[in-house]
């Protein structure tokens, strides 16, 4: 019996050793940033309209890590994917932009 209960206390060592190096270790997919390129290649845009997306219409969220206003463009990975998914949930009900078309049959009284 009691070398059941080490054994046990053992395995539970093992899995909280285990909890721990998983937990400190830094996983790089979570907060991964992205430059203009890499990150309008991700969304398969060309790097001129995603910059324009973001930094023009303010659609996508960026940072820039010097503070300046004209300096190097930051994406995390997390936010494209955010901004594609409401893109696409976005063109399964969209209207028409603009005027209301005239209907073809017209009624004279």
């Amino acid at each position: 019996m009691l070398m059941d209960i080490e054994t046990r206390l053992a395995a539970i060592e093992e899995t909280q050793n285990r909890i721990l190096s998983l937990l400190t270790e830094k996983s790089p997919a979570i907060s991964q940033n992205m430059t203009l390129k890499k990150a309008a290649e991700y969304v398969g845009f060309s790097p001129d309209h995603f910059r324009r997306l973001a930094v023009e219409q303010r659609v996508i969220p960026y940072s820039r890590p010097s503070g300046h206003q004209k300096g190097k463009l930051l994406f995390r990975k997390a936010d494209l994917d955010s901004f594609l998914d409401s893109s696409t949930k976005e063109k399964k009900g969209t209207k028409r932009v603009g005027r209301k078309r005239k209907s073809p049959n017209i009624n004279f009284w």
